[in-house]
This record gives C-alpha cells, sequence and structure tokens, in this order.
C-alpha cells in the first residue's frame, strides 16, 4: 500500500517594520523562513531558518507620461527600492532647468512656473544611492504627451 501526502510550500515574509512597503521607502533589510504544511492540514510540516535579505539598489523611470488631468499618468515618477538618497533634474531642450527634486516621492506634474510644458521631449538627470552605499546614475530622454 503507498500513501502518498501533498505538501505545501508557504512563503512567510516578516518585514523589520509594521506600516506597509512602498517601493520608494528604504529597508535596511527583509527576513524570510520557508514553512512547509499539509494540503488541509494547518499544523507546521518543517520550518527553514531565517535568512536576513538586503534589498539591492533598483531604479526604474518611465519614459514617457501624460499630464493631461485624466487621472491616468499625471505625474511623473521614479520608482525603485533601496533608496537612500535621491536627486532628479529635469531639463528642457535648450538646457534650462525645469525641475528638480531630492525626494522619489515627489512627482513633477510636467508643469514649468505654474504653466504645462508643450508636448516634446525632456532631459532627465538621475543621481541615487543606497543604504550599503551603492552608487546609480541614470540620463535619458522623458516624453510629455498630452
Amino acid at each position: 500500500m503507498r500513501v502518498s501526502a501533498t505538501i505545501t510550500i508557504a512563503l512567510v515574509l516578516t518585514v523589520l517594520f509594521s506600516t506597509s512597503i512602498f517601493a520608494q521607502q528604504v529597508q535596511q533589510t527583509r527576513k524570510y523562513r520557508v514553512i512547509a504544511v499539509k494540503n488541509g492540514d494547518s499544523r507546521v510540516t518543517s520550518m527553514s531558518n531565517e535568512t536576513e535579505v538586503t534589498p539591492t539598489l533598483n531604479i526604474y523611470v518611465p519614459n514617457t507620461f501624460t499630464p493631461n488631468g485624466d487621472g491616468i499618468n499625471d505625474y511623473f515618477f521614479v520608482q525603485g527600492e533601496a533608496i537612500h538618497s535621491f536627486k532628479i533634474q529635469i531639463f528642457n531642450r535648450w538646457g534650462d532647468l525645469i525641475f528638480e527634486s531630492n525626494d522619489v516621492a515627489n512627482g513633477w506634474d510636467g508643469k514649468f512656473n505654474g504653466n504645462y510644458v508643450p508636448q516634446g521631449a525632456y532631459v532627465f538627470k538621475l543621481t541615487a544611492s543606497s543604504v550599503t552605499g551603492r552608487k546609480a546614475f541614470k540620463e535619458g530622454a522623458l516624453n510629455v504627451l498630452y
């Protein structure tokens, strides 16, 4: 007689902070533990050791946004993980600085001096560093569409 049991592996995530975590928030570390339980049975069958992971610096810069007031992509935000310090500058085609921020949560609304900028391509320069000291530099084009 052959007896087989199905075991489900559940990944339990223990974050050092008790609040919700957003991509832009800095996290020192995360703790993980794998727990195995049988299907239909809540008793723990096996539990791994806890492991601690330090997130790496990861930055995503969208290349287009549409500040047209429709509620979709109206703000330009840089997103990422493990960002400790941050600076972004946006320039028009003549090299004039039209937006600058040191806060990754502060998005650009497409305005300069209170007025929406014309549709077109703009240049961004971004520097960031992580909690471990890793640095990143990105520059590129940003399209504003209406």
